[in-house]
């Protein structure tokens, strides 16, 4: 039997050989395979490197290393990824939490006050993350979750047993369609954004869904439809919220204050790159 310690530098060695990371990279991800697998915190891995690992959790650290060296996520690998401080269960049919999204959540939260008794939609919600999170940090609110896909609201569904939110309302739609006149104080969106010839979707994004990428030659055509018809379902003085790409910000400031949103802003993330744009809607 190898020792923990023997395990995590092969584990870190051969991420470094087979993928392009850095070492940083390498052993950063060797953790959270190893926290995974053995159940264990950083700190514990750390005081009990000597530990002795049995053949059984080799044989899957092994396993899931593999199937990282031939290109599968780790979050599609483990099925589960860290959001905004939780764990949230992932499968392939959704994009995978980035903390690019934090941002979003934490704009979000800034037009929300505990108290408030608020009804927010999380539209085009993939894997729940934005819209759960918010119930959880605002119980007082109400969120209605929305997604065509029937696969993504299944992931869905597993994030919400998994955190037995009881403020979420769960709703099949193709955007606002099944919606009818319902009406929201706060509207959060991280729709597909991507543009059909973006390089990244060959490089780093090849796993995951199109339908969640990419939307329209420029990339436009999601964010377009959601400005242009959140105003139906905005309460006076409500506030739309929208994730889009590092190159989009100016033009969806544009498109926001062209159809009648007021107070206009973007947001970067940890990244500092403009990730995210709001506005508030109020009915003249």
């Amino acid at each position: 039997m190898a020792t923990l310690r023997d395990v995590l530098k092969n584990t870190e060695s051969k991420l470094h050989q087979h993928i392009a990371y850095s070492l940083d990279e390498a052993k950063l991800e060797a953790r959270f395979i190893l926290e995974y697998v053995l159940k264990m915190s950083q700190k514990e891995i750390i005081q009990e490197n000597d530990r002795l690992l049995n053949e059984e959790d080799q044989l899957q650290i092994e396993s899931i290393t593999e199937k990282r060296i031939v290109g599968i996520p780790l979050p599609y690998v483990l099925g589960e990824w860290s959001f905004y401080g939780r764990t949230f269960k992932v499968n392939r049919n959704v994009l995978i939490p980035r903390a690019d999204t934090e941002i979003l959540i934490e704009i979000a939260l800034s037009k929300i006050n505990a108290r408030d008794t608020f009804n927010i939609l999380d539209l085009g919600c993939g894997t729940g993350i934005i819209g759960i999170t918010l119930a959880l940090e605002r119980p007082l609110s109400k969120v209605t979750l929305i997604d065509q896909s029937e696969d993504a609201l299944k992931n869905t569904r597993e994030n919400l047993a998994l955190y037995q939110t009881s403020n979420v309302t769960l709703q099949q739609s193709d955007w606002f369609h099944a919606l009818i006149k319902k009406k929201f104080d706060v509207i959060v969106s991280n729709p597909p954004y991507l543009e059909e010839n973006d390089p990244h979707l060959s490089k780093g994004l090849e796993h995951e869904p199109i339908d969640a990428l990419v939307s329209g030659p420029m990339g436009m055509k999601a964010i377009q439809h959601i400005i242009e018809n959140a105003k139906n379902h905005l309460n006076i003085d409500a506030w739309l919220l929208i994730e889009h790409g590092y190159n989009q910000a100016e033009i969806v400031k544009d498109l926001f204050r062209k159809n009648g949103y007021q107070h206009v802003e973007n947001a970067k993330d940890i990244h500092g790159i403009y990730r995210v744009t709001f506005g508030q809607y109020s009915i003249v």
